[in-house]
């Protein structure tokens, strides 16, 4: 038989055990995790510019879980076909002749005194022929005067086509470096894989094409605390990766971590 009381004990141990409930359910839905597997970020560099790459964490991070990346070196690529080109005219004075070489800039106007007889054009393929006789040729900064026989040369406007395509150059640089917020990782991350080598100019996977990764976290265990701090804070972490030449950089991010949900 239930009595007053025991009807009492049960409504206030439900109202205990939803309560209970209610503030797990609320918990659970405060944190959440960022999870990025294999991202990958092309950058290009040379000696002069590093590869420089962006990874952003949230102000509300509570603790990483993982902090990894590859990269991938290849060669410098230029989204130009490589019979398009870009280069200046020339400009050659011949004793019978006066020739102007290929250019494929964009349409503009080329000036060339004659015996104060301007010729003016779009520059191409093509040549002058002067009437030989016996005369000379004097040659200024941008001027030719030709004494004796005076006369105009016309062209005709037009111009050059860029062939779209990939033009595609050899990796030039050694001597590569990591920086992560400026602080050099490079000798921390050839600690990690000492049998592997580390990234040259043949290019490829780093620091190797198996599952393994260069481990932040790892590295900034050996570190001292203020500059462990300025890695880790949240914020937008700015990697680099230097060599002494030309480059294409891809950084494949691993990076999974606790934040808040607000």
């Amino acid at each position: 038989m239930i009595t007053f009381e025991s009807a009492i004990n049960r409504l206030a141990e439900r109202v205990s055990d939803r309560t209970q409930e209610s503030r797990n359910v609320r918990l659970q839905r405060r944190n959440q995790v960022v999870d990025m597997y294999g991202v990958e970020f092309t950058r290009q560099g040379d000696k002069d510019r590093p590869a420089t790459f962006y990874i952003s964490i949230s102000p509300d991070l509570i603790y990483f879980e993982r902090f990894e990346f590859k990269v991938i070196i290849e060669g410098f690529k230029v989204p130009i076909a490589m019979d398009g080109g870009i280069r200046p005219a020339e400009v050659t004075v011949r004793p019978e002749s006066l020739e102007i070489t290929p250019t494929n800039l964009t349409p503009s106007t080329v000036g060339i005194a004659v015996n104060n007889q301007n010729v003016t054009g779009v520059p191409s393929s093509h040549s002058h022929t002067l009437t030989p006789q016996e005369h000379s040729h004097t040659i200024s900064d941008h001027t030719h005067a030709i004494i004796e026989n005076p006369h105009d040369h016309d062209t005709i406007p037009h111009t050059h086509s860029i062939v779209a395509g990939i033009s595609f150059f050899d990796i030039g640089a050694k001597n590569f470096r990591i920086f992560i917020e400026g602080i050099d990782m490079t000798p921390y991350f050839k600690v990690q894989f000492p049998n592997d080598p580390w990234l040259n100019d043949r290019g490829g996977v780093f620091p190797n094409t198996e599952l393994d990764n260069y481990d932040v976290l790892e590295a900034v265990a050996y570190m001292d605390p203020d500059i462990r701090s300025k890695i880790l804070k949240p914020g937008y972490k700015k990697v680099e990766i230097e060599g002494d030449g030309i480059f294409t950089a891809t950084l494949v991010n691993y990076l999974k971590y606790s934040h808040v949900n607000r």
